[in-house]
């Protein structure tokens, strides 16, 4: 539960659900706080990126690494925060059931933020990441 003053929950919302690629899969946004986000996007039968394993496409995790860690700070400044760098670590393979993100931030500058995301697939850790995001200050 966090402080009302905390919750920037509903201005991540505003920016984010207008995004085709969000509408379109579902993806929710749980809760940020100006230190934490948390997202969600539930399984769907176009996102399997391997038909015999029946297993998620990469692409699908590594979009929700990075529209998390973004989130985070999209919450802290009312903005959308463009992508510097990306990194994906895939742990193993992400099954048959929506997958949770959580993203905190690791390191913040004036022009630059840091975030770390935990990915998870049921009950497991199926990835983490590391973002880079342009801090913008206007």
């Amino acid at each position: 539960m966090t402080d009302d003053n905390n919750d920037r929950t509903e201005i991540v919302r505003e920016l984010y659900d207008v995004i085709p690629f969000h509408r379109k899969h579902g993806i929710e946004i749980v809760i940020v706080t100006p230190r934490r986000a948390e997202t969600k996007i539930p399984f769907d039968d176009s996102l399997v990126g391997n038909p015999e394993l029946e297993v998620l496409h990469g692409g699908v995790i590594s979009s929700i690494v990075d529209l998390t860690g973004a989130a985070v700070f999209a919450g802290r400044y009312g903005e959308y925060t463009p992508t510097i760098d990306l990194r994906v670590n895939y742990l193993q393979p992400a099954g048959k059931q929506p997958l949770y993100a959580t993203a905190t931030i690791e390191q913040q500058g004036q022009q630059i933020g840091v975030a770390h995301v935990e990915v998870e697939s049921g009950d497991e850790v199926c990835a983490t990441g590391t973002g880079v995001y342009k801090i913008i200050n206007e």
